[in-house]
């Protein structure tokens, strides 16, 4: 028995269950790493977002301290964890800024304080988990402070 033309030809043509098969593999294989890698691409920005959050607070009481601030002022101003829904998230603790007393650099006599912020690495928004640790080294003259009234 002879097939027609036609029909051997659309024969030749068709895909067999195992390709398809193997192709539906694939592409579920690629689906699979798509989906991982942009959930791991999602948790990474999280993190990255709550570490530049806790460095400039950080920062910023480093700067109020070099304007001459004492720490009681600089807790004062910088705002509370417990007011702000996005440093309660990222920040793990409270930052703190201590003055290490006096150093001469060149010459001059200069003042000098450690800054400490933890980022809060925990996924749940109830609990907190201490992730990495910065701590910012800062210098000002001692000028600033003799100039400075004593605080109240």
């Amino acid at each position: 028995m002879k097939l027609r033309p036609q029909i051997a030809r659309a024969r030749r043509a068709a895909y067999t269950l195992i390709e398809v098969l193997a192709a539906g593999a694939i592409i579920s294989i690629g689906t699979t790493a798509m989906v991982s890698l942009s959930s791991t691409l999602m948790l990474q920005e999280e993190l990255a977002t709550r570490v530049a959050v806790t460095r400039n607070y950080q920062e910023n009481m480093v700067r109020l301290w070099q304007l001459g601030l004492s720490t009681v002022q600089i807790t004062a101003i910088m705002p509370a964890q417990t007011q702000n829904a996005v440093l309660q998230q990222a920040i793990y603790g409270n930052p703190a800024i201590v003055e290490n007393g006096n150093v001469t650099v060149n010459g001059v006599v200069m003042e000098s304080a450690l800054c400490t912020a933890i980022v809060n690495s925990s996924q749940d928004p109830a609990t907190e988990t201490a992730g990495a640790s910065f701590t910012l080294s800062a210098f000002r003259p001692q000028l600033v402070t003799a100039l400075r009234p004593p605080p109240p």
